[in-house]
């Protein structure tokens, strides 16, 4: 199988920079795959699992938002964050699942402007996507 250059860099760190096979993530309209010789692309990240199939092994990691650009057969996912999955401990991602809710059906003293609700559902999508991971590793 052909190989093509990733790379997951966030605001603070290089995370990844390697030859892959194929490489899966979650974009904002739905779930993502590319392999070499796709064809060029600019996405906007959604929160979730990126999965990347690499000669040594795979590696998967939970993006926080961001873009994705695949070009000239290298992908660079610029991720708001990135954690890789095996050092998200299963109760802490548990336990931010059950805060994330807890915001998302408070009572407030007003109600909330767009954008306050579209962060809170985004923590709360994020932390899910967290815990699914751990789930599955």
């Amino acid at each position: 199988m052909t190989m093509f250059q990733c790379q997951i860099v966030t605001p603070s760190e290089s995370v990844l920079d390697e030859e892959v096979k194929y490489v899966t993530f979650q974009a904002f309209d739905g779930q993502r795959g590319v392999m070499r010789g796709a064809s060029p692309f600019l996405a906007k990240l959604g929160g979730g699992e990126c999965r990347i199939d690499a000669a040594s092994g795979t590696k998967r990691y939970v993006l926080h938002g961001g873009f994705a650009q695949m070009n000239a057969n290298t992908l660079v996912l610029l991720a708001d964050g990135a954690e890789d999955v095996g050092a998200i401990k299963l109760d802490e991602a548990t336990k931010r699942v059950t805060e994330a809710d807890a915001k998302v059906t408070a009572l407030n003293d007003r109600p909330l402007l767009l954008a306050q609700r579209e962060k809170i559902e985004s923590e709360q999508s994020l932390a899910r996507a967290r815990l699914a991971a751990v789930r599955r590793a």
